[in-house]
């Protein structure tokens, strides 16, 4: 009588199943994730340059890091701030940490992937998150990022700390809402590395504790503790410490009355009520659906809704107060949304058992789901990508910086009548030294006098500005955009004041010494 034996598989069999499985068990994952960074990718690279002048000063600065071989660079760019060589403090040091290599040996094209990558884990981050809390539909709620805000898609495009810090914030409440409460220590530390936004974690932290307080009548400490100790530590053990500190508050201070003469950038001011609701109609509609909720549900809100339900509302005030946080907003208005619809238990029947009724309300979620994530995210995809392509051109302050950098000597002083065109210039020209950059309160919190001199001067209000510039400044060139025309008009009608470059988009004038002088 034969025996039978059993088949066993081979080893290549056994790795092919292994690796199916893998697939089959990571798939959903690494689908979203290459989402994200498609659709960064692909409004990235729909420009030239950057997405915004600030991308070039990050991809400057990162690449320093390399080039001179040390955490704490020398920064002698902006002498005359409070960024100037003794008090410089890189406050996106982590970020910048993340940039380097990518910029060091792969320029512009490369910091754009490294740009998307973070994207495509913005996106992971909140899929995993969703899946985690049990949301049904994780994979198209995360997708929702793409409609929920022009403004917001745009800023995570930057070349800056956004989309890193909204990362690091879905991770904090991973390990929050899965009690890994003493990871919350590391998490903090980078966070505080990352850049000085990073106050808004004990917050979202704090709101997490006061959720479990209502909703649970028990008081967690550990959260908030632990990431107090890790933002400490952060800032203690700082290649800058103790000048991160000291420009934290300096920095920030200024920040709190921009009511002031000082002409902070835009990103400061708050949106009208009109612009904020035609730019960000998704995360409104997304926030106002996840408050009505409950009323189709059989149970409250326990502490995972309250706690990003109240975050949702910090973000938004925000919002309401500077613009620049819209980058905050958005993301944690559909977060919200997603866990109220998609993982409680809604009540369809409305009192009716007609599975017909069942089934249609079924349809009707789906539909209410889909037709806005089709609709809003065209309109916002092609709203961002149209301002992508109207973005400031790479070569914007090139001609003027190769000029520069050519005929004048290492760490010459350059005077410019916008504080804006720093970025630019920066980025193309290390050689030289510049009056005001990255954000007009540096000059100003460093020199009063020199801020209130520069002013009038940019805007054409003294009749040789020469003398100033020369003398005060101690510049010996003048680089300007085509905009600042009062200025023009002054500087050519100065006989100490001679054009000696323009372009398109950029006028040079070498400032000499009165004839009486010699």
């Amino acid at each position: 009588m034969a025996t039978s034996s059993a088949v066993v598989p081979s080893q290549t069999q056994v790795r092919i199943f292994s690796a199916v499985m893998i697939w089959k068990n990571n798939a959903p994952a690494l689908v979203v994730f290459m989402i994200g960074c498609a659709a960064a990718a692909f409004l990235l690279f729909a420009a030239d340059g950057f997405v915004s002048n600030d991308d070039y000063y990050h991809s400057r600065i990162a690449a320093q890091i390399i080039e001179q071989r040390t955490l704490r660079v020398d920064f002698p760019w902006l002498p005359l701030t409070i960024l100037n060589p003794q008090q410089f403090v890189d406050h996106h040091l982590l970020y910048h940490i993340y940039l380097s290599p990518w910029m060091v040996w792969g320029g512009l094209p490369a910091v754009k992937i490294a740009q998307s990558l973070v994207v495509g884990g913005l996106f992971l981050a909140l899929w995993s998150l969703l899946k985690m809390l049990g949301v049904k539909s994780a994979m198209l709620w995360t997708i929702g990022l793409l409609g929920v805000s022009a403004p917001f898609l745009y800023r995570m495009l930057m070349i800056r700390t956004q989309a890193a810090a909204v990362l690091l914030l879905l991770i904090a409440l991973h390990l929050l809402f899965r009690k890994r409460y003493v990871w919350m220590i590391g998490l903090a530390f980078a966070f505080t590395w990352l850049y000085n936004g990073f106050v808004l974690l004990p917050g979202v932290v704090a709101l997490y504790c006061i959720s479990v307080f209502i909703t649970e009548r028990r008081f967690v400490w550990q959260p908030l503790a632990y990431t107090l100790v890790g933002v400490a530590l952060g800032l203690v053990i700082n290649p800058y410490f103790p000048q991160n500190v000291t420009f934290i508050i300096e920095h920030l201070g200024e920040k709190v009355d921009i009511e002031g003469n000082i002409r902070v950038g835009n990103e400061w001011y708050p949106y009208t009520t009109g612009a904020l609701l035609a730019n960000s109609t998704g995360a409104l509609l997304a926030l106002a659906a996840g408050l009505l909720a409950p009323s189709f549900r059989k149970s409250g809100r326990d502490a995972i809704e309250t706690t990003l339900l109240l975050v949702a509302l910090l973000t938004l005030y925000m919002t309401a107060e500077s613009r620049r946080f819209i980058e905050y907003f958005p993301a944690f208005a559909l977060l919200f949304c997603a866990v109220a619809w998609g993982r409680g238990d809604i009540d369809w029947r409305i009192n009716l058992t007609s599975v017909l009724v069942k089934r249609g309300a079924r349809a009707f979620y789906w539909t209410s789901l889909i037709v806005p994530l089709v609709l809003f995210g065209w309109v916002t995809l092609h709203s961002v990508h149209a301002d992508v392509r109207n973005a400031e051109d790479i070569r914007y302050m090139a001609g003027a910086s190769q000029w520069l950098q050519e005929h004048t000597e290492p760490n010459a002083l350059i005077f410019q009548t916008d504080w804006d065109d720093f970025t630019y210039l920066f980025y193309h020209n290390t050689h030289n030294t510049y009056l005001v950059g990255l954000d007009p309160t540096y000059l100003q919190v460093a020199d009063p006098t020199l801020w209130n001199l520069w002013v009038p001067i940019t805007q054409g209000q003294v009749e040789r500005p020469s003398v100033l510039i020369r003398d005060t400044f101690g510049a010996e060139y003048v680089v300007s955009d085509t905009y600042h025309q009062a200025f023009a008009e002054r500087a050519d009608a100065d006989p100490n004041m001679q054009l000696v470059y323009r372009d398109d988009n950029s006028l040079i004038w070498r400032v000499g010494k009165d004839d009486a002088e010699g």
